[in-house]
């Protein structure tokens, strides 16, 4: 028992001892893994600031080669800008040159002409004259239009009138085309008219022959008749006393001949 109770006691201290020293380990890990967590959080702060310093860097390095660019694009403008300052100056040497020899001509001009005492006169008379080249050139293309304008409208009137004399000649053309046919019925009705006169004239002329011939058998029949009967004016009632006449002779005849029975009456005179 006495083994047992020491064997126990040995092994509480060994338990003790290895708690101990697992407890010196759990600090041990404890104070590592707290320096593993500072580690970690300043690597962590190393790796943030490296970044901010590389965006910084980046964006340093993007301005300067967008800067160099820049520049860049402005030397070449600045080139090609020295290079046309370069051709205008040589363009300006050159119409310098040439405007020199006008220059020499215009005191030369001064020198002989009397009306010019300097150069600034004879350049206020040719503006003079050059505004009344230009007035007069903006005058002519004035005359020009409105000349253009009357042209047109003549044309136009001429067109108009062209038409206006189609239609007046198909007017006329018409017309006479109407008085045509107009003479052509007026020739028949003529036609008709001398057809009728001479229609009317036979007529006449007949019944003239025909109240002639009735006179002369109304005379005939008054010399031979017993009743006397005035000459009517009226033809038809003449030639109707000539027929009771030949009617009265007929039965006369008839009755002589027997036709009509012993006591016939007679039925006129």
């Amino acid at each position: 028992m006495h083994l047992v109770h020491e064997e126990l006691e040995r092994q509480k201290v060994e338990c003790a001892q290895k708690e101990e020293i697992l407890q010196k380990r759990e600090d041990d890990l404890r104070d590592k893994d707290l320096k593993l967590q500072e580690s970690l959080i300043g690597f962590s702060r190393f790796l943030q600031e490296n970044a901010v310093k590389k965006k910084r860097a980046e964006k340093k390095s993007a301005d300067e080669i967008k800067s160099r660019l820049e520049k860049e694009q402005e030397i070449i403008q600045l080139e090609e800008a020295l290079l046309k300052l370069k051709l205008h100056r040589s363009a300006t040497l050159a119409n310098l040159d040439r405007l020199m020899m006008y220059q020499k001509y215009l005191e030369s001009v001064v020198e002989k002409a009397t009306q010019y005492h300097e150069i600034n006169d004879l350049m206020i008379r040719h503006a003079t004259l050059d505004a009344s080249r230009q007035d007069l050139k903006e005058h002519l293309a004035m005359c020009t239009e409105h000349n253009d304008e009357l042209r047109a409208e003549f044309q136009n009137y001429k067109k108009s009138t062209a038409n206006e004399i189609m239609t007046l000649n198909n007017e006329v053309s018409m017309t006479k085309q109407f008085v045509e046919q107009k003479k052509l019925e007026t020739s028949q009705l003529q036609l008709q008219i001398d057809q009728m006169l001479q229609m009317a004239a036979a007529r006449t002329l007949a019944r003239s022959q025909i109240c002639m011939a009735a006179e002369n058998l109304f005379f005939r029949i008054d010399q031979v008749s017993v009743i006397s009967r005035p000459l009517q004016d009226n033809p038809i009632k003449n030639l109707d006393m000539v027929s009771d006449f030949v009617t009265d002779l007929n039965y006369i005849q008839k009755l002589y001949k027997g036709t009509y029975g012993r006591n016939p009456t007679p039925k006129g005179g």
